[in-house]
């Protein structure tokens, strides 16, 4: 699992995400991202090949994280699975104001 730059602004988050693996991918991606200078952070989950709910305590993280530091944030491609979890934990509503516009 990994979070990448892929081009200034746009981030692409792949692999396996879950209980074991949400602290280091939540460490390495809170590093990356306090390292740009970008306004704007937006992360693609396209390459997140299985998730849980721990998932969704990484993409709430940096949503804080970009807060924190005056960011607007935004997660596209995010896997069918992970939406309905955001549904059944009730945090649909933030998750669908963090969406990227242009899915």
């Amino acid at each position: 699992m990994s979070l990448e730059l892929v081009e200034p602004g746009h981030f692409k988050l792949s692999g396996i995400i879950n209980f074991e693996t949400a602290p280091v991918i939540e460490l390495q991606g809170r590093k990356l991202l306090e390292s740009t200078s970008e306004d704007r952070w937006e992360i693609s989950l396209r390459g997140v090949s299985q998730a849980d709910s721990s998932a969704l305590s990484v993409c709430l993280s940096w949503v804080r994280l970009a807060r924190e530091h005056n960011k607007s944030i935004c997660f596209s491609s995010m896997p069918v699975k992970l939406k309905a979890l955001a549904q059944v934990c009730g945090i649909q509503g933030l998750i669908n104001s963090v969406s990227c516009l242009a899915e």
